[in-house]
């Protein structure tokens, strides 16, 4: 058995009810090349600093970026989830916005696009999606909130991000 389940909860339940939610809201699964990676997200910094130690016990951390001047960071697992069609190879684990409160706990999902982001959102106009990191750097995302969780749409795979940041001297973002 995998120790994954212990170190951040039943994902298999979290998976089911937000791809539940995705389709319920109407968007076609099949638009997304890759269920990129789920996020797990920690209540204090003491607490992400504890997880990040519990995750390397079964992934790779492959970099830590400080995005709008907090830590996040991304880990290859060793044993992908196997979901339905998905295979999802990354863990994301943001330390928590210092000025907002958030819950421990697994809290969204994010795909990669068939499309550009422009044809997403002409296709599914009149959705009230979240604009703010839709001009950021390198992978421009749009959120959306759905009635639990939140989904985040982007161009490139989280662990492409990370190298190119790596390549590109980035080590921190602000959007």
């Amino acid at each position: 058995m995998s120790k994954l389940p212990k170190i951040i909860g039943d994902y298999d339940a979290f998976l089911r009810a937000i791809t539940a939610e995705i389709t319920a809201e109407g968007f076609d699964m099949t638009d997304f090349v890759q269920m990129d990676h789920i996020c797990y997200r920690t209540s204090s910094l003491e607490n992400y600093t504890e997880k990040k130690t519990q995750i390397a016990e079964v992934a790779e951390l492959l970099g830590e970026t400080q995005v709008n001047g907090r830590p996040i960071a991304t880990f290859r697992l060793h044993t992908p989830i196997l979901f339905e069609q998905w295979r999802i190879d990354t863990l994301e684990l943001p330390a928590p916005k210092p000025s907002k409160a958030t819950s421990e706990g697994l809290e969204h999902v994010e795909f990669v696009l068939y499309d550009s982001i422009d044809a997403f959102l002409d296709k599914y106009k009149g959705k009230e999606f979240k604009l703010g990191a839709a001009d950021r750097g390198i992978n421009p995302e749009v959120g959306y909130n759905l009635p639990s969780y939140g989904v985040k749409f982007h161009l490139l795979n989280l662990p492409t991000v990370v190298y190119l940041e790596s390549k590109l001297g980035l080590t921190e973002v602000q959007s």
